[in-house]
């Protein structure tokens, strides 16, 4: 039977992680040091967080990529396939949740509002998936391979469970490192498993967002779905392990985790910098216009676009866009697909440090 964290809190051994656990606030510090002096936060955050949608869907196995997701956002009318839905609905509850925390605290409405948030028109109606309310029949986990490795609490016990977390979340004096409370919220919600189908999902959304109410980041941008996806088995293995009693195997697994992206998103910065200056030296050499600051910033924010957005965001005529994006081509800085109308234009360089 699941343990309340009120009994089973501090069932850890520091001394099993303390190396883990330094070197995480570490690169915790330089990230967080890197993005304040990013010249470019509004491009930024919205890629960060697309990367996250994305590995999160692919937990789940909904399989798209950021390419794919940059051409609907171009639509007019946006897509109403299954995938592009769940990758707005997870943008959709963080930026949402953000607003929340930024006034109040966790709760048990605000977790079945992220639910609510995180799975609209994602299920087919045929499953019978409640959202936006806890569980009300018994769920179980399983493993790849259909057995059952875990049986969460019975529905009638999640509420006491949820307030049980809910309290622990927002109780911040008990000097437990809000990374070492970051892993165990995430075992203890999945354990719990208090939704019928979407638990992993706002599970993992939940990590970045306490990670920002606990001021650890200072907006939930930092992913753990990326780093995950490298060890899901392994993953799996160690959160089952966390549901036997002792916690530190678990936490140290978690804070490996936390290091791996940190890093990530370190070289990325570094990356994206670089190759703002190398591309604003190319796009010097053959644009010489007013426009200039307006199309760099159009190639970082929607490196796939058209020559109508080109023109509504920078306030010119479709001849004067038309005559941009055949400069860009032929300097190699974007390449065109082969439509004759509504062309799509590529900033390849950016799309490929995207989806490293």
């Amino acid at each position: 039977m699941l343990k309340y964290l009120s009994e089973n809190k501090n069932n850890f051994n520091i001394g099993e992680f303390l190396s883990e656990l330094i070197d995480a606030s570490k690169y915790l510090g330089v990230l967080e040091a890197k993005i304040t002096g990013y010249k470019f936060n509004s491009v930024l955050m919205p890629m960060l967080h697309s990367r996250e949608a994305i590995a999160s869907m692919d937990i789940e196995g909904t399989q798209t990529t950021i390419t794919d997701v940059l051409e609907d956002e171009l639509n007019t009318e946006p897509s109403g396939l299954k995938k592009f839905i769940e990758y707005r609905n997870h943008v959709t509850t963080l930026k949402r949740g953000e607003e929340y925390l930024k006034v109040d605290q966790f709760s048990n409405e605000f977790i079945q509002k992220m639910h609510f948030w995180m799975l609209t028109d994602v299920f087919d109606s045929r499953k019978q998936v409640v959202i936006g309310r806890y569980k009300q029949k018994n769920n179980f986990i399983a493993n790849s391979l259909k057995k059952i490795v875990f049986e969460p609490p019975a529905f009638t016990e999640t509420k006491k469970y949820m307030d049980d977390l809910v309290h622990y979340m927002n109780h911040d004096t008990d000097g437990t490192h809000p990374l070492i409370k970051s892993a165990i919220i995430h075992s203890q919600f999945e354990s719990i498993h208090p939704f019928d189908d979407g638990n992993g999902r706002v599970g993992r959304a939940l990590v970045s967002l306490y990670m920002y109410k606990a001021k650890l980041i200072a907006s939930p941008y930092f992913y753990l779905s990326e780093a995950i996806n490298q060890d899901k088995l392994i993953y799996y293995r160690k959160l089952d392990s966390s549901r036997k009693g002792d916690l530190s195997e678990w936490i140290a697994f978690f804070l490996r985790k936390i290091i791996v992206q940190a890093k990530k998103h370190i070289e990325y910065i570094d990356a994206l910098n670089e190759l703002y200056e190398k591309t604003k030296m190319s796009v010097s050499k053959c644009v010489n216009s007013p426009k200039f600051d307006g199309i760099m910033g159009i190639l970082f924010k929607q490196p796939v676009l058209t020559s109508r957005y080109l023109a509504e965001h920078l306030n010119i005529s479709s001849i004067q866009a038309n005559r941009y994006l055949d400069t860009l081509e032929r300097n190699q800085i974007l390449y065109g697909n082969d439509r004759k109308r509504n062309r799509l234009y590529y900033f390849m360089e950016l799309l490929e440090l995207m989806r490293r």
